[in-house]
């Protein structure tokens, strides 16, 4: 028992932790579930890609802000630069994030060239199979005159060539450098020199001192 107005003990140790164990046996199976959605889904809207169009933006915060990522969106900037409406950038398979703006210059004609070589590459397939044998349609982007692929009624009205929304990599600066430099970067410890300039620093002002006094007391 307990001493003057203490709590009364009653801790519960015996849990029943086993309940509560979670494992996660069909990862495998899932996996291949995913895969055979994704096989499925592509054949029915072939030769459409599976994702739209995203552009490039970077990460958020100082420290992964270097490493460029697929964004939600276009800006309207972005998509008023090239030409094209909201309604017919989302009908070719463009997303488009209206609460998206553009920082910076280099961000915005980066994405404008990705939109300029989507639509350099973009099939765009007639609504009716009767108008392939007729004029094809102009406007923004002019309809196929002669179909490259088997055309059902049952396919999507746009057809794109695949592009892959592959972000520019980092280009990494490469110095070279010398054999002789090499030998003594090797022989050389970065953490001495390091330890030795902050050494540098924290006496300067003594050893300055120092020269001064023995300047005047040979003076």
């Amino acid at each position: 028992m307990v001493k003057h107005n203490n709590v009364i003990p009653n801790v519960h140790l015996r849990k029943h932790w086993q309940r509560n164990v979670r494992v996660w046996l069909n990862q495998a199976g899932r996996k291949h579930r995913r895969l055979e959605a994704r096989r499925a889904r592509a054949a029915a809207i072939a030769p459409r890609p599976l994702d739209t169009l995203r552009p490039s933006v970077r990460c958020q915060t100082i420290r992964y802000n270097h490493r460029p990522r697929l964004g939600k969106g276009f800006t309207l900037a972005e998509i008023k630069s090239v030409g094209l409406g909201l309604q017919f950038a989302r009908s070719v398979g463009i997303a488009i994030d209206h609460r998206r703006k553009n920082r910076s210059q280099e961000g915005f004609e980066a994405n404008k060239a990705r939109l300029t070589n989507y639509l350099s590459k973009l099939v765009l397939y007639p609504r009716h199979e009767s108008h392939l044998v007729t004029k094809a349609k102009t406007g923004i982007v002019n309809d196929t005159p002669k179909v490259r692929f088997p055309f059902t009624q049952d396919q999507q009205t746009v057809a794109t060539a695949p592009v892959v929304n592959v972000l520019p990599t980092l280009v990494k600066r490469v110095r070279s450098v010398s054999k002789l430099q090499l030998e003594s970067l090797r022989k050389s410890s970065a953490y001495r020199s390091i330890r030795q300039e902050w050494n540098n620093q924290r006496n300067e002002g003594k050893r300055q001192k120092k020269a001064r006094e023995a300047a005047e007391k040979n003076n």
